[in-house]
């Protein structure tokens, strides 16, 4: 059946339905009628398109777009997954706060540091680009700083 036709039917069924549906009832059945045109058009993922591959006697499922680099996967080491540059910094722990800021700076220019006290709340969203330090009273660096 080609997109034509299916188009045609469409087209033919809507007329006619709207002269018995009336307001919200007829809204929503085109939505559906749309969804399920639309949802037509792709192709959809059978578990035979998927890649079974073993390699040292470990069954790993993998999907046929990542051989095709169409899909970034995380055991993908050449590119880095979520932000560019140097993520953490375990060498800073016991320096003053601004000479972490500066190499941190120097190290990854993308990169904005916070500076967090005791006590103070760490949000737990991931930000590509913001580096937390956190700092006793003496400013001096307490915990590795990560990207985050």
């Amino acid at each position: 059946m080609s997109l034509n036709t299916i188009q045609f039917g469409f087209s033919f069924f809507v007329f006619f339905k709207a002269k018995a549906m009336e307001g919200k009832t007829m809204i929503k059945l085109s939505h559906v009628v749309a969804f399920l045109l639309l949802a037509s058009l792709f192709q959809p993922l059978t578990a035979r398109d998927l890649v079974f591959e073993v390699s040292d006697e470990i069954d790993v499922l993998r999907f046929p777009m990542a051989k095709e680099n169409q899909v970034k996967t995380l055991d993908d080491v050449s590119k880095p997954f979520f932000c560019p540059g140097k993520q953490s910094w375990p060498e800073l722990v016991g320096k003053p706060a601004e000479t972490a800021k500066k190499i941190i700076e120097k190290e990854n220019p993308i990169a904005k540091v916070q500076f967090l006290f005791p006590g103070m709340v760490r949000p737990a969203n991931y930000v590509c680009g913001r580096v937390f330090v956190i700092v006793n009273w003496n400013l001096i660096v307490q915990i590795t700083p990560r990207m985050g």
